[in-house]
């Protein structure tokens, strides 16, 4: 059994998943206390298989699998990110993922509140698009 992620772990995961479209290198503004140790840290990301390192550029970028111990997960029919999935488990086949736009695409969100004087956004309702 493996053992839970560390503080810095979970630090450099969050961080790796919210800035620069996912991905880390040496020259990137983020850094745990220093390079080294940031390298250092995600190596041990990298181990688990949380994150993946380009040998070539020292680039980590973050899996799926990373992003699915912070709990975001990608919805199996448009491919986006959501962190509140709908799980279907049909009797044929193993467990799918599904973002709430892709579970009731012919429900419409609610609307928004503008600012500007309490007046109201009109939302248009949200339709699946067929292939």
């Amino acid at each position: 059994m493996t053992r839970p992620l560390g503080h810095h772990q979970l630090t450099a995961l969050s961080a790796l998943a919210r800035l620069n479209s996912g991905t880390w290198s040496p020259d990137c503004a983020w850094r745990l206390h220093s390079v080294a140790y940031t390298a250092r840290v995600l190596n041990t990301l990298v181990e688990r298989e949380y994150a993946t390192r380009s040998s070539a550029t020292g680039r980590y970028a973050i899996t799926e699998q990373g992003l699915n111990k912070l709990g975001w997960f990608t919805c199996g029919n448009c491919t986006r990110l959501t962190r509140s999935p709908v799980f279907e488990q049909p009797c044929t086949s193993e467990r799918q993922v599904r973002c709430s736009w892709c579970v009731a695409p012919e429900q419409a969100p609610p609307a928004r509140e503008s600012g500007l004087g309490g007046t109201r956004v009109p939302v248009t309702p949200v339709r699946k698009v067929t292939a």
